[in-house]
């Protein structure tokens, strides 16, 4: 018999083996004397026994579900903050009485979002509306999505945010399809704001933005 032939079988003892396993878990509970006999190999600890390494891997899952719940507990923490301040916002928004009150009630907004610094509605600087000095921003980062979160290059960022800022959220608020303004924020970290993080609160935002400012600017 070649060694090809019995490396084969012993495949196919073992497949047989773990389909038998798989389809009896309680195989042990009826079979006690055989766990002391399973031995288990180990990068750290060497050979360890069946219960230990169940044990062991109980005791990981057990971790990891615990990571889990503290990340789940913190996400809600940061969302339940971001409601508030997206509430509180809401509300200066629709009792401004001027352009300068929503951007007032904007920077508020961002001054209660930790690690973020800064906060512009570009396009809005003066009476009426006029984005043609951020086209670079239009074309590259929102022409395909009323959202970015990511980082700038220098020509992108340049008269916009100082240089101290890494990462920022831009939104593009339309008016009929139309960009009337982008409302950008900026942190100062790094990956404060990243491609594959959430955006329904910021386009809950892009939507009240919409409603708001034409006003302003039709005037």
């Amino acid at each position: 018999m070649t060694d090809t032939l019995i490396k084969s079988q012993e495949l196919v003892a073992a497949s047989v083996v773990a389909d038998y396993l798989q389809q009896h878990p309680d195989f042990f509970q009826h079979y006690p004397e055989l766990l002391p006999l399973l031995r288990l190999p180990h990068q750290q600890r060497g050979t360890v026994s069946l219960v230990e390494r169940q044990l062991e891997l109980q005791r990981e899952k057990i971790h990891l579900l615990q990571e889990d719940i503290t990340r789940l507990m913190s996400v809600a923490r940061q969302n339940e903050h971001i409601f508030l301040a997206l509430n509180a916002l809401h509300i200066a928004v629709h009792q401004a009485k001027s352009l300068t009150d929503v951007q007032q009630a904007l920077q508020a907004f961002a001054d209660a979002m930790p690690q973020v610094k800064y906060c512009r509605l570009l396009g809005l600087e003066q009476p009426g509306a006029d984005l043609s000095p951020y086209q670079l921003l239009l074309s590259r980062r929102l022409q395909q999505q009323p959202v970015y979160l990511g980082r700038l290059n220098k020509e992108e960022q340049h008269d916009i945010f100082p240089a101290k800022v890494h990462s920022v959220a831009l939104l593009r608020i339309d008016q009929q399809d139309t960009p009337l303004a982008i409302l950008a924020f900026g942190s100062e970290l790094d990956d404060h704001f990243q491609p594959e993080m959430d955006v329904l609160f910021l386009r809950h935002l892009v939507t009240l933005l919409a409603l708001v400012l034409p006003a302003y600017v039709n005037a």
